[in-house]
């Protein structure tokens, strides 16, 4: 296993397995290959059986739903056909690739060519970094976005109280360089990815004994050991970067419920430098998230994610994708910053030409302006007529290999 863009290591991870209402997720009609006479394996206490490793399942499928497919949920046969061609097409280019091209796609690569960072932001690693993509077979998830609520596909617009707060921490940048300490830095670069709003991302190993769950993440993400006995949740004093998180069953689903995250998922009072709008951009401290795991056959399940923020979203969403039994996925230890220096080298970096850095902190944030009016746009629009029309921009694509 190669590893992964943008974050180049990981923590290592070990757990030792001993001894609430959720937001409901819709599955059915997802997996058109799954068996009619399969049944949910159970284990022997008689828990449905989720073990073993699940990797993302390659479906070329966006988060957010093309403004070409309005309300519809799901592809025709001939879409599913261009996508699977698409998906070959992909996978044969990426075999081809010269390993000294680097994983930037030509939008953002033309987004910074004008600037003072232009050849190097984004282009630190190249092809030999990155895991090889997994041959595409039939496409059996056939949704026209991973977000299936609300019903338009969209991810909502962002409260005003939450852009409020971004115009804060931008104008708290303003006069600042992109490196004066660490805290100028994005949460990814201090080896804190947090996973508050987006659940778990990319590879899970899920381990189960009676009345208990663990499930360990590849790549930067926290392991959760989950008790299945009922218990309530900590005081709402004690808060943390993960949350607080309590798991149950719904018949045969798997239902984990996270609150009590602290209030720094964002970075802090100042704008990171380096840092999307992508990312979630609340604080955590009322943010509420529900996950579910659900088999849908022998290799299939359908991971769910629901982010409650009233705060940062006008109403919640829900993202499902589904995950494929890989147990042949070699989830190696690795680590955070090569020889944990990585931190330190930015920071002198930044001593050394203090005058670049300021310039390169300058322009990050005009690159931003456009993009935050243009959220401040879609929050009004929503707030004159409560409707939400897909992003005018091309919509990215997820790319499960990464």
């Amino acid at each position: 296993m190669r590893v992964r863009w943008p974050v180049i290591a990981t923590l290592a991870f070990a757990a030792l397995v001993i001894g609430a209402a959720a937001l409901p997720v819709m599955v059915q009609g997802s997996a058109a290959s799954q068996a009619e006479d399969w049944t949910v394996p159970r284990t022997p206490w008689g828990d449905p059986d989720l073990q073993g490793i699940w990797t993302n399942e390659s479906t070329g499928t966006p988060r957010q739903r093309p403004a070409r497919f309005g309300e519809r949920e799901f592809l025709n046969d001939d879409e599913v056909a261009d996508l699977e061609r698409q998906a070959r097409e992909r996978y044969e280019a990426a075999l081809a690739a010269d390993d000294d091209a680097g994983p930037r796609s030509a939008a953002d690569v033309a987004r910074t060519q004008n600037t003072i960072e232009a050849g190097i932001y984004g282009q630190e690693y190249n092809n030999v970094w990155m895991e090889q993509p997994r041959e595409p077979g039939p496409l059996r998830w056939t949704r026209t976005s991973l977000i299936v609520e609300p019903s338009h596909g969209q991810v909502p617009p962002y409260t005003e109280e939450l852009l409020d707060r971004v115009e804060a921490r931008e104008a708290a940048r303003a006069h600042r360089g992109e490196a004066d300490t660490w805290e100028d830095r994005n949460l990814n670069e201090r080896c804190m990815r947090p996973q508050a709003a987006t659940g778990l991302q990319g590879t899970v190993r899920i381990i189960q004994s009676p009345g208990w769950v663990a499930i360990l993440p590849d790549g930067l993400q926290y392991p959760q050991l989950l008790a299945l006995d009922g218990r309530e949740h900590a005081s709402p004093k004690i808060r943390g970067w993960f949350g607080n998180s309590r798991a149950r069953w719904e018949g045969d689903t798997l239902v984990i419920e996270t609150t009590n995250f602290n209030d720094k998922q964002d970075g802090g009072p100042v704008f990171p430098s380096r840092r999307p709008l992508a990312f979630f951009l609340g604080s955590g401290e009322t943010l509420r998230r529900v996950e579910t795991y659900e088999r849908l056959g022998p290799d299939q399940l359908a991971y769910g994610v629901t982010t409650d923020d009233p705060s940062v979203y006008v109403e919640p969403y829900t993202v499902l994708r589904p995950m494929i039994l890989d147990n042949d996925f070699l989830m190696l230890q690795s680590g955070c910053h090569e020889g944990n220096y990585g931190m330190p080298f930015i920071l002198s970096a930044a001593r050394a030409d203090e005058d670049y850095a300021m310039r390169a902190a300058q322009e990050a944030a005009e690159l931003r302006r456009p993009e935050i009016a243009a959220l401040r746009e879609r929050t009004d629009e929503w707030l004159r007529s409560g409707t939400v029309r897909a992003p005018d921009a091309p919509v990215e694509e997820v790319n499960p290999d990464r």
